[in-house]
C-alpha cells in the first residue's frame, strides 16, 4: 500500500512538471521575482529609528530585490514627507486602537484627595521609537520616561484626553475586552470633568476598570475590524517564528481564552477580506482559494487558559500575509523581527536553503532567534540578505506551491 501511495506522489508530481513546461514554458525561472513585482512604483522611504537609523529600504513593502536584481534605494529627508496626512492619521488612529488593545493600559491611581486618569504604554527599551511616534502623533503633552531597561509614555491631562483621546476610541473601538475596560475607564473621566461625582465616589471604579468582566447589554464591536487593527493588535500581540528543523515559518497571536472571540473575529475578517496579490502563480492561487478556510485556525485552550491564532502555510504567508502587512505602516520594533522574517521565508520560497552555502546557512541560523531583544536582539542585516538572494539561483518553481517544491527536490535528492 504505501509502495502504490509513493508511486501515485511521484505520477503525480511528474504529471505536474509537464504541466509546467506547458503552460509555462515562457518563463525563465532564473528570473524569480519576488512578490514585489505586483508594485513597481513604490514610494521610497528611510527609517528614522534606533535599529535601523543608517539603512535604506522601501517603505514598508517587501523589499530588496526585484528579478533578483538588487533594488538601489534613495533616501529622502524631507521632512515634509514624513508629516502624516489625513488619510494616514485615520490609519494611525486604527493601529493605535490595536496596539493599545494589546500593550496599552487605561487606568486610574491616587487618593480620594489626588485622583488621576492614565493612559499609556510601558514597553522594553527597544521600542522608544514606537512611542516617539504615538508622542509625536498624537502631539501628547507628556514626555517619555526612560528607565534602565524599559521605557513608559502616559498622559493623565483629563481635558487633553477628552479632547484627543477619546474622539479616537470612540470612533475606532477596542475590540478585546479592554473594550469594557475603556467604557468604564471613559465612564469615571466624563464624571471627573462634569463634576457630578466626588473623587471618594469615583474611587469605586478604579477596581473595576481592569477586572475583565464585561458590561450587561454591551457587546464588543467586532464589525469595527480593520487592517491596521490587525497590524497593531500583532505588533503587540503576535509573534513570528521560524523552525529551521521543518523549514518553515509561523504567525501566530495568543491570547487568555476569554478573548477568544477577538481572534474568531480576526480569523474571520481575515479570509473573507485579504485574498492573494494579483501575481500570484495561477496553480499557487487555485491551491490557496481551495484550501482557504485551512489557512488560519485556533488551537484548543491550553492549561494557562491560552489560545492561539495561528498561520503557518507558507503560501498563504507569502502570498497573503506579507503582502498585506508591507502595504501599511509599523511603529514597533517587531517591524526588525518582521523583516528578518520575511527575508527567511523568502529564502525558503526561493529553495536557497537547500543550496550548499555556508553563508545562507549561516544567516538562517543567525536569524532564528529573531524576537530577542536588548543586547540579544538580532538587527536586520540587509546586506548579507542582498549578497544572498542576487548572487544565488532560485532552486525551487516559482509555480508550484512551497510544498510541492519540497516533495520534487526530496526526490530529486532520493534519485541521486
Amino acid at each position: 500500500m504505501i509502495k502504490w501511495t509513493m508511486i501515485n506522489i511521484y505520477l503525480l508530481l511528474m504529471f505536474l512538471m509537464i504541466m509546467n513546461n506547458l503552460i509555462f514554458k515562457n518563463n525563465n525561472n532564473n528570473n524569480y521575482n519576488n512578490i514585489t513585482t505586483y508594485n513597481r512604483n513604490m514610494e521610497l522611504y528611510s527609517i528614522q529609528s534606533p535599529f535601523m537609523k543608517n539603512m535604506n529600504i522601501i517603505k514598508r513593502r517587501y523589499h530588496t530585490s526585484l528579478n533578483n536584481n538588487l533594488i538601489i534605494v534613495q533616501k529622502n529627508n524631507n521632512e515634509d514627507n514624513l508629516k502624516l496626512n489625513n488619510l494616514e492619521i485615520n490609519n494611525f488612529h486604527k493601529w493605535l486602537v490595536g496596539f493599545t488593545d494589546g500593550d496599552g493600559s487605561f487606568y486610574m491611581k491616587g487618593t480620594e484627595r489626588d485622583l488621576k486618569f492614565t493612559y499609556g504604554f510601558h514597553l522594553h527599551k527597544d521600542d522608544i521609537s514606537c512611542l516617539e511616534h504615538i508622542k509625536n502623533n498624537l502631539k501628547l503633552p507628556n514626555n517619555i520616561n526612560i528607565r534602565e531597561t524599559s521605557v513608559q509614555l502616559t498622559v493623565t491631562k483629563k481635558q487633553w484626553m477628552n479632547d484627543n483621546l477619546l474622539p479616537i476610541f470612540d470612533k475606532y473601538p477596542c475590540m478585546t475586552m479592554k473594550y469594557y475596560s475603556y467604557m468604564k475607564w471613559k465612564e469615571a473621566l466624563m464624571k471627573s470633568l462634569n463634576k457630578v461625582s466626588s473623587n471618594k465616589e469615583l474611587l469605586n471604579y478604579k477596581l473595576l476598570i481592569n477586572n475583565y468582566e464585561v458590561i450587561d447589554n454591551m457587546k464588543i464591536p467586532y464589525n469595527h475590524m480593520n487592517d491596521h487593527w490587525i497590524l497593531g493588535f500583532m505588533e503587540a500581540e503576535g509573534s513570528l517564528t521560524i523552525e529551521s528543523k521543518r523549514n518553515s515559518c509561523k504567525l501566530f497571536i495568543s491570547q487568555h481564552e476569554k478573548s477568544k472571540k477577538t481572534l474568531e473575529a480576526i480569523k474571520d475578517y481575515i479570509l473573507n477580506n485579504w485574498k492573494p496579490i494579483d501575481n500570484t502563480p495561477m496553480f499557487i492561487k487555485n491551491y490557496l482559494l481551495n484550501n482557504w478556510n485551512n489557512m488560519i485556525y485556533l488551537s484548543k485552550t491550553n492549561k494557562c487558559n491560552v489560545i492561539n491564532l495561528t498561520t503557518a502555510n507558507m503560501d498563504f504567508l507569502y502570498y497573503v500575509i506579507i503582502p498585506k502587512f508591507n502595504s501599511m505602516n509599523w511603529y514597533s520594533i517587531k517591524y526588525n523581527s518582521f523583516m528578518n522574517w520575511q527575508s527567511i521565508i523568502n529564502i525558503y520560497m526561493k529553495g536557497l536553503h537547500k543550496v550548499n552555502n555556508k553563508d545562507i546557512m549561516n544567516y538562517i541560523e543567525y536569524t532564528r532567534n529573531l524576537n530577542k531583544k536588548g543586547i540579544n536582539k538580532i538587527n536586520y542585516n540587509i546586506e548579507l540578505y542582498n549578497n544572498i538572494i542576487n548572487n544565488n539561483k532560485p532552486l525551487y518553481n516559482k509555480n508550484y506551491p512551497y510544498r510541492t517544491n519540497s516533495i520534487i527536490h526530496s526526490k530529486k535528492v532520493l534519485q541521486v
